[in-house]
């Protein structure tokens, strides 16, 4: 048997794609987003917005990187996920760049 694509969720922007061979008793789900719109939006609001204050917006993070951080548990563990935010992984998708 050949390998079998199923595009089986496209929403908000996130295609989820399920690759398998019909032989095989195992699978892979492809996430998929286009981040581009995501990045000029960044771009735009680091030239815009206020730097000073209490409430700065620090990131836009694209759904596909959020869901990584949350099977890896970082995303729901605040100490982690703020390490997260501070590190260069994050940096293209920081607005603020100080740190957290």
């Amino acid at each position: 048997m050949g390998e079998a694509r199923r595009k089986y969720d496209a929403r908000n922007g996130v295609e989820r794609t399920l690759i398998f061979d019909e032989g095989a008793p195992q699978f892979v789900v492809k996430h998929s987003q286009d981040v581009e719109p995501i990045l000029d939006s960044i771009a735009r609001d680091r030239e815009i917005m206020a730097h000073t204050g209490v409430d700065k917006l620090a990131a836009r993070i694209p759904t596909v990187i959020y869901e990584e951080l949350q099977r890896v548990g970082i995303a729901d563990d605040p100490d982690l996920f703020k390490a997260w935010l501070n590190s260069p992984d994050a940096e293209p998708w920081r607005i603020w760049k100080g740190r957290l």
